[in-house]
């Protein structure tokens, strides 16, 4: 099978997307891992209506224990001078 220039071109706009994107999770992930001390995170979004126990600092924990030490869940983080929230999924 020969692939058409046009999927081609998708492909090319693919890798160049997936590459800025892989770059912001990078920037995103080592921020909320040294400033927060967030880990296993694996994505992020906004959001006005955070879910879970409210915690210090007006953030948010929803988190759900799969395991004796294996965590699943969201951390909300307000964003300031607004009422949205920053959210990120994370696994531990």
């Amino acid at each position: 099978m020969k692939i058409s220039k046009k999927i081609a071109e998708k492909v090319k706009r693919y890798q160049k997307l997936k590459a800025e994107t892989d770059k912001l999770f990078r920037e995103l992930n080592n921020f909320f891992e040294e400033k927060q001390g967030d880990e296993g995170v694996w994505d992020f979004f906004i959001t006005n209506k955070p879910q879970g126990v409210k915690q210090f600092n007006g953030e948010y924990c929803d988190q759900t224990t799969l395991g004796e030490d294996w965590y699943r869940g969201v951390y909300y983080h307000p964003i300031k001078n607004s009422d949205n929230y920053v959210g990120c999924r994370f696994e531990i």
